[in-house]
């Protein structure tokens, strides 16, 4: 039940990430898009993550397309972006199936069952 409630912000945190994310999932919800705010949440949260990896991905591509400069200091921290995205899209992958583990918890549980506590979406 505690599910359909959607907390109230304080002044200045309308523009927080959390509250775009509840807001947009509020939209979800009402659409008839999602079956429980939880669910809708973390639809909300995938959505952001792969459109998250898609920008790292076009991104990625465009620097292993570059041509050597020939300086030394810019093919190095070419290289050193492509590792650091690379490793950026792999941690994207992990939150996103943690993410659907979740989902699919939540959506098999229904909007009116209790749940158990969450587990947070990866260890830090």
């Amino acid at each position: 039940m505690s599910e359909n409630i959607v907390p109230l912000r304080q002044r200045g945190e309308e523009r927080s990430a959390l509250a775009r994310v509840d807001a947009a999932a509020v939209v979800r919800l009402a659409g008839g898009q999602a079956t429980s705010l939880q669910a809708a949440r973390t639809e909300v949260i995938l959505a952001d993550l792969r459109e998250q990896r898609d920008q790292m991905t076009t991104l990625l591509a465009d620097l292993r397309g570059r041509e050597s400069t020939g300086e030394a200091q810019i093919d190095d921290a070419n290289a050193n972006l492509i590792a650091v995205i690379n490793q950026g899209i792999v941690q994207i992958d992990l939150f996103v199936a943690r993410a659907q583990v979740l989902l699919a918890k939540v959506t098999r549980s229904g909007p009116n069952q209790h749940e158990a506590p969450e587990q947070p979406l990866a260890d830090a």
